[in-house]
């Protein structure tokens, strides 16, 4: 089984050592040796490490060579085919599984090659001092957060998820990208190695990632700390060595400059975009600068938006990017002029239409607003920018405080008196509820120019009349990043918005698991009719600040209704809100808006072309042979018995002899090894599936499991390679089999998928259209899962038909990868082998779906290994 090599450097700061090490051997450490680098140490350290010397491997160097040749020296002395991670001896392992998670992420796609997590300060702060970074090619002043903001930690970007460079405080590197990269650069002492070792990878076409799922506490810089000033030499050192090989090329990088003309606090919803967007389109290489079109205040804790504001413009901008209300009227300042912009009424203003008419290309949210600003006569060139949700701050997992007494909790977001109406959600709500009953209502009045007014208007509601709870949150600000606490401690999201425009808090809602009640009507209508509960309009009404503007008027007696239904149906409500929650984000988030902004910016051809992107790292480009480690993956009855006993008849073996499965529909073996088999059930088991309904998610604890059953089967074969090991479930398995392999080979069987269906139809009973649907999961996920990595594809047809042919060439093809120890056997044993192998299948009347079909034809060319 491949190991992992964790490397802690340590320098002096014993007492920090010790504590790492402490809660470094706490946690789960599957295969994986520690291997402690003394880097010259001049206190204790270096007689301390002795009590540690039965669980830890020690390299002691003479004196400190640095971060970088200390790091080198560990890798150099961990096992060759090991993994390794790189440590700081200031860091905190409270996670248990953090080494399975990062192990995760390492092998959730063949070109990720270096992994972080998401790192704290120091206590009692909770700040996130890493969540992967980015560097800025004017004075390369690093980040350690994409969006260039250090905050608290709320449960933000918990994905994994691709990024320039990660700070190897904590990095998990690939082994085969060690093959491919070396190690740490010594031109650099200490800093500066991280960001150019990413960088390097990125041009060799590895990615850089971070696993949110695993979150590690550093007390930073604790071996420099009282350094006199060394740690700022240092510094200053490898900046400059990093300057010379990386400064013109980040510059380079950049197709062109784009002036962001808006607002980054009010009105609340074009502030989000600014905040949310500029930094991703400066990430998609845009180099972005701001321009404020009223006096605003900037968040000082935000280096994107800082750096943006005071970039210097050399010249007239390439692009224009005005994101405001159409009543600010700010002309355009670029060589190519773009609005986004989206209206608040049925019809805006007619005044808008000679505005907007000044823009090359009017970019609005979604149908309704298309069909808005076409009403007023606007000819100018417009296209529909969906407009998605920040799914990096938004999601169930965000963590807030509950009702202490368990009550169901409706929240409400009034910034608009009269575009809001909140008054119509008081009123409904105390109609529909007494106040005796387990529900409140929560009405969180944003600061703003109508914070006095809302909050006047509401108390003398409430005042005058008596029911259920009702509590007003007023005067209280926090920082943007945190709005989704708001969401997560409630259970549902009730709005009555008379406005038309575009709604971030109705789709952060959804995305954070809320039941969502509001008006189908404006920006919101398709969503609403998709994604949440719809209140009827009681009709149109006028918007008392812009005479001849109508807005919807939400039914007093249908939003009552709706609250007290969601209330009866609580738990349905919750449960299908939350399970919908991460669905709606996958296919409406902002970073798909971001891709498809930075391309209609393109079109005014004011920007150079987008830099050519490397091709993906792949491990089967690497120049060191299979290590004889066989991985067989088919559909059921896809014929990957008849080549295990081919593989078996070449010599590979499949384990002892006692352990291997037989049964009555193969009688002459599945060569399939029974602790593998038993190992695939639990797994599938543990999260809620079988083979007949793959289940998509699985609890972590139930992938570790998995693998540590795995690991003991590999271990035991792996002492007479080369050896095999298949069983159909597997498909399904395959990323998460990945890190227990070295050099593994995948061999994928396929078959007709009419004859997979005839068989299964006939062995299970099940219905072919449901047997295809498996065999299209399975080969998805078996192909998905290999990509990247030596595969040999064998059409059990063609054997069927040909056994020698097809026999010998599977042969050759073993052969050319590499894998040594084979021979090919007599003609006359492949044939008896073959010959009763089985018989062609009745596919009369089964018809493979258009993707179906499609999958069939990518194998049957062999584009699906990236071949014709």
């Amino acid at each position: 089984m491949r190991g992992a090599a964790l490397i802690v450097l340590a320098w002096n700061q014993w007492t920090l050592t010790r504590r790492c090490l402490d809660s470094l051997l706490a946690q789960d450490l599957d295969a994986a040796e520690i291997i402690v680098v003394d880097n010259g140490s001049e206190d204790e350290t270096a007689t301390a490490l002795d009590a540690y010397a039965s669980r830890v491997r020690i390299v002691r160097l003479p004196a400190n060579l640095g971060f970088v040749r200390g790091m080198n020296a560990g890798i150099a002395a961990a096992r060759p085919d090991d993994d390794v991670v790189l440590l700081n001896n200031d860091l905190l392992f409270g996670q248990a599984d953090w080494l399975n998670r990062l192990r995760d992420a390492a092998y959730a796609a063949a070109d990720h090659g270096i992994v972080g997590c998401r790192l704290l300060g120091p206590e009692p702060g909770n700040l996130l001092f890493h969540l992967g970074g980015f560097i800025e090619p004017e004075l390369l002043w690093g980040q350690q957060s994409e969006s260039g903001q250090q905050e608290s930690d709320v449960g933000q970007f918990p994905r994994t998820r691709r990024v320039q460079a990660i700070a190897f405080a904590l990095a998990y590197i690939r082994r085969d990208c060690l093959d491919r990269i070396g190690g740490l650069d010594e031109i650099f002492h200490s800093y500066f190695e991280d960001t150019d070792y990413c960088l390097r990878a990125a041009d060799a076409g590895i990615a850089s990632v971070v696993a949110g799922a695993v979150t590690l506490r550093h007390d930073q810089h604790g071996s420099t700390r009282d350094d006199g000033g060394f740690r700022e030499r240092l510094w200053k050192n490898s900046r400059a060595r990093f300057a010379e090989r990386w400064q013109q090329r980040l510059i380079d990088r950049y197709r062109g400059t784009v002036l962001w003309q808006g607002l980054t606090r009010l009105p609340h919803a074009w502030g989000q975009l600014t905040r949310a967007l500029l930094w991703r389109l400066d990430a998609r290489g845009l180099r972005m600068a701001y321009s404020a079109v009223l006096p605003e205040l900037l968040d000082g804790n935000d280096f994107r938006l800082e750096l943006a504001a005071r970039r210097m413009l050399h010249s007239f901008p390439d692009v224009a990017l005005v994101c405001t209300p159409g009543q600010s009227q700010m002309p355009a300042r670029g060589r190519f002029r773009v609005a986004i912009a989206f209206s608040e009424w049925r019809r805006p203003p007619a005044a808008w239409a000679d505005y907007y008419r000044g823009f090359d290309l009017l970019l609005v949210p979604d149908a309704f607003q298309a069909e808005a600003f076409r009403e007023i006569g606007i000819d100018t060139p417009m296209e529909i920018l969906p407009l998605g949700v920040d799914r990096e701050y938004c999601h169930p997992q965000v963590p807030a405080l509950r009702h202490p007494a368990g009550h169901f909790v409706f929240l409400a977001v009034a910034e608009s008196l009269h575009g809001d109406a909140p008054e119509l959600i008081v009123e409904a709500f105390r109609r529909s509820f007494r106040d005796d009953e387990a529900v409140e209502l929560v009405v969180y009045i944003c600061p703003g120019n109508d914070e006095s007014a809302i909050r006047e208007t509401l108390e003398n509601m409430l005042a005058r009349s008596s029911g259920a709870r009702v509590r007003l949150m007023f005067g209280w600000g926090f920082p943007g990043y945190e709005r989704a606490q708001l969401l997560t401690a409630a259970d549902a999201y009730v709005s009555a918005r008379r406005g038309a425009g575009w709604d971030p808090v109705v789709r952060a809602a959804i995305a954070c698991g809320c039941v969502v009640i509001a008006p189908a009507w404006g920006s919101q209508q398709a969503l609403v009719q998709e994604w949440a509960l719809s209140v009827e309009l009681a009709g149109e009404i006028e918007d008392p600040a812009e005479p001849g503007c109508v807005w919807a008027q939400p039914d007093r007696d249908a939003l009552a209704w709706r609250m007290r239904d969601v209330f009866n149906r609580r738990e349905e409500c919750v449960m299908s809100a939350m399970a919908r929650a991460t669905q709606y984000s996958a296919s409406n988030h902002l970073d798909l808006s971001a891709d498809r902004l930075t391309e209609m910016l393109g079109r005014g051809s004011t920007l150079l072309a987008p830099v050519p992107s490397m091709r993906p790292h792949q491990p089967c480009d690497l120049d060191r042979p299979p290590s004889g480690q066989m991985v067989v993956l088919g559909m059921h009855r896809s014929g990957t018995s008849s080549i295990g006993g081919l593989l078996a008849l070449f010599g590979a073996w499949p384990g002892p002899a006692e352990l291997l499965l037989r049964g009555p529909d193969n009688p002459r073996g599945h060569f399939e090894h029974g602790e593998i088999h038993l190992a695939c059930l639990r797994r599938l088991q543990a999260a809620g599936g079988d083979w007949k309904s793959p289940p998509g998610h699985a609890p972590p604890a139930a992938i570790d499991a998995f693998r540590r059953e795995i690991a003991v089967v590999l271990d035991s074969l792996d002492g007479r390679r080369p050896w095999f090991i298949k069983e159909p479930r597997l498909c399904l398995l395959v990323r998460e089999l990945l890190p227990l392999l070295t050099r593994p080979v995948f061999i994928h069987v396929v078959r007709d998928p009419s004859e997979i269906a005839a068989s299964l139809h006939r062995r299970d009973a099940l219905s072919t259209t449901k047997a295809l649907a498996l065999w299209e999961t399975y080969t998805r996920e078996a192909f998905a899962g290999s990509a990247g990595w030596p595969r040999i594809l064998v059409d059990y047809n063609a054997l069927l038909e040909n056994p020698l042919a097809t026999a010998n060439a599977f042969f050759d093809d073993l052969q050319n990868l590499g894998i040594g120890g084979l021979e090919r056997p007599q003609p006359g044993r492949i044939a008896e082998w073959i010959e009763s192998a089985g018989t062609k299948s009745d596919c009369s009347g089964i018809r493979l779906s258009a993707a179906q079909a499609d999958l069939q034809a990518r194998i049957a060319d062999r584009g699906i290994l990236g071949q014709r």
